[in-house]
């Protein structure tokens, strides 16, 4: 229940932006907070639908496309920006990352330190790629939209996510020195 109506409150934000059929609001997720939300079309058409019901969204009239389809384009209602604003207000809900890396590293023994290193080390590469995407977008961001007043707001979102994998990648960096140091010292005690 938690994840849904959480994504309710990411598709209110988005369109308080700008109406969007259900396929724009998945592209604007991944273009704008895409590096620390993501929603699947699974979830977000159902919920789509539930908030029309609920009159947090409505139908925009839509001409046919050329093939004859009408594509259904949702606009926020007065009381979808009044639930977005009450939500926005509360307090956010203690968080418990689930981080699939460090679980396979607290079993690590299980495997050894040289499977547990080539784990890091992916991981490493990941973060160093993304943190590179997100570096060109930030700099995009801030170049295309200097006057943006939503600009601020949102740099604070990128703003984190550049810390955390920095951080992520100094970790990486401490992880790798321990690990080749349990795999020096396994290789010692197999060569005695």
């Amino acid at each position: 229940m938690a994840r849904e109506s959480t994504c309710r409150y990411a598709v209110l934000g988005m369109l308080c932006r700008e109406p969007m059929n259900g396929y724009g609001l998945r592209s604007a997720i991944e273009r704008s907070v895409g590096h620390f939300w993501q929603e699947s079309y699974g979830n977000l058409y159902p919920t789509l639908e539930r908030m029309a019901e609920e009159r947090l969204v409505e139908l925009e009239p839509e001409e046919p496309s050329p093939g004859g389809r009408v594509r259904k384009v949702y606009r926020v209602t007065t009381a979808g920006r009044a639930a977005l604003a009450e939500w926005l207000r509360r307090p956010v809900l203690p968080h418990v990352e689930r981080n699939e890396l460090l679980l396979k590293l607290f079993f690590g023994a299980q495997v050894g330190s040289a499977d547990c290193l080539a784990q890091v080390e992916r991981s490493r590469a990941e973060a160093e790629e993304l943190l590179a995407t997100l570096r060109i977008i930030d700099e995009n961001v801030r170049q295309s939209r200097k006057n943006d007043p939503e600009l601020a707001y949102q740099h604070l979102s990128i703003r984190a996510g550049l810390i955390g994998l920095e951080a992520h990648l100094r970790w990486c960096d401490e992880a790798r020195e321990a690990l080749q140091q349990l795999t020096g010292s396994t290789k010692k005690r197999a060569a005695r």
